[in-house]
């Protein structure tokens, strides 16, 4: 038997959910570049295709951010309707990883936590974890959508704006994220985050053993 860093070793797909200016995309690109990933994806390149793709015909949800306000005015619900259209390009780009036995980290404010995307993956022979991250401190993650946004040309006015939203959406993936199996880590509090992610990788490729 193979061995977790062998050559030889089942395919993985890593899903990092999470709401927005967590350390989602800082995480899976440390993942990929040290953990030897083939391919990471986000979900908001896959929403962008989507909508070149759909052109004027594009569902209302790909046409506005996933805190955005929608037909509900509820937050969690707008942002699973937003999450529903960008997931036929999900669903694509995992199974062409798992055709291919390429390894994947899928990474993305779209990304729902559900058993079924690893059942799928692990099904057929690979190894999956799907994990959140957030921030549990609420003037952290203030101070986090300023840092990033900062020298943009967007600037951090309309996240902040939206942050009761952006909360409770994170709220949201905590809960669905505890329902399925998908592990969580608070990116302010987790002191080696990249470390973690190692050792859950490690062990669900144990556990199929």
């Amino acid at each position: 038997m193979a061995d977790p860093g062998s050559a030889d070793r089942p395919p993985r797909l890593l899903l990092i959910g999470g709401g927005t200016s967590v350390g989602k995309t800082t995480l899976a690109k440390a993942v990929a570049h040290e953990l030897g990933f083939t391919r990471i994806v986000s979900t908001d390149t896959i929403r962008e295709v989507l909508r070149a793709a759909s052109g004027p015909d594009a569902p209302a949800a790909l046409n506005r951010s996933s805190y955005g306000k929608g037909e509900t005015g509820d937050a969690v619900t707008d942002w699973l309707d937003a999450c529903s259209a960008v997931r036929p390009g999900v669903n694509a780009v995992i199974s062409r990883a798992r055709r291919e036995g390429v390894d994947l980290v899928l990474e993305g404010v779209h990304l729902v936590p559900e058993e079924g995307f690893l059942h799928s993956w692990n099904s057929q022979g690979g190894v999956a974890v799907g994990m959140i991250v957030t921030i549990g401190h609420e003037g952290t993650h203030r101070e986090r959508i300023e840092q990033r946004e900062e020298h943009t040309y967007r600037g951090p006015t309309r996240y902040l704006a939206a942050f009761d939203r952006i909360r409770a959406i994170q709220r949201g993936i905590e809960e669905r994220a505890g329902g399925a199996n998908w592990k969580s880590l608070d990116s302010h509090l987790e002191q080696d985050s990249l470390g973690r992610v190692k050792q859950w990788l490690t062990t669900a490729w144990y556990q199929r053993r």
